[in-house]
């Protein structure tokens, strides 16, 4: 009985989380606005408890943060910080992907593709429950890329994008369709690195970053939920 209990507060926790990065990743709320838990809790007819367990994750993810005595607070992303992460992956990255194509190793290329069938297999599953777990897949698969590429200055500037949290959770806003979209690029992106052709990687790679762009780009807007 106790541990059904557990899972379902569990559950009720990972879905305001999943809710609420929604808004955050869609621009629902401006930087600086509050979140209070009992507006939140009363709009998803929750208790309070696991709505202050999702806005603590979503401060550990660096999307809000915390103010003694005051509350949570959205972190201060505006839409040009967005904007040029964008820009800068849109440079490197592709060129971090040409240079895996002429120097990934077997083991590099191997973990591109379990990493790929990890997201395939959760994506199945149930897109919605498991988007974390895709997520986590998706930033290692970038991240294995980038240090396929064999530079370190280049590892040290395109880690620190990938991992952002306004990039890093991007997959909160997609559509089923544009998800398995995503993972038939990522199998692109495997093909030209084993194939060791550097200008399908660097190309592949190219659209890949400009449809999850534009897909970010489609999901802001002006209006602002209650926070």
């Amino acid at each position: 009985m106790a541990s059904r209990g557990v899972k379902s507060a569990a559950n009720a926790t990972n879905t305001i989380y999943a809710a609420l990065r929604r808004e955050l990743m869609a621009g629902r709320h401006a930087p600086g606005d509050q979140l209070k838990e009992e507006r939140i809790a009363e709009a998803m007819a929750v208790s309070r408890t696991p709505v202050r367990a999702a806005l603590q994750r979503l401060v550990g993810d660096g999307l809000l943060r915390s103010e003694t005595n005051r509350g949570v607070f959205v972190a201060a992303w505006t839409r040009w910080d967005i904007e040029d992460v964008f820009d800068l992956r849109l440079v490197l990255e592709p060129h971090a992907a040409g240079l895996a194509a002429l120097r990934a190793s077997r083991e590099q290329s191997d973990a591109l593709i379990a990493l790929t069938d990890r997201m395939d297999a959760a994506e199945q599953r149930d897109f919605r429950e498991n988007l974390q777990e895709i997520q986590e897949a998706n930033q290692a698969f970038h991240e294995t890329i980038i240090e396929a590429a064999g530079s370190p200055r280049l590892l040290g500037f395109l880690n620190s994008l990938v991992a952002m949290p306004m990039i890093a959770g991007g997959f909160y806003v997609y559509t089923e369709e544009e998800m398995r979209s995503s993972i038939r690029h990522h199998r692109e992106i495997i093909a030209a690195i084993e194939a060791k052709d550097r200008i399908f990687a660097s190309q592949a790679m190219a659209v890949h970053l400009q449809i999850s762009h534009m897909i970010f780009r489609r999901n802001q807007t002006a209006d602002r939920a209650v926070p």
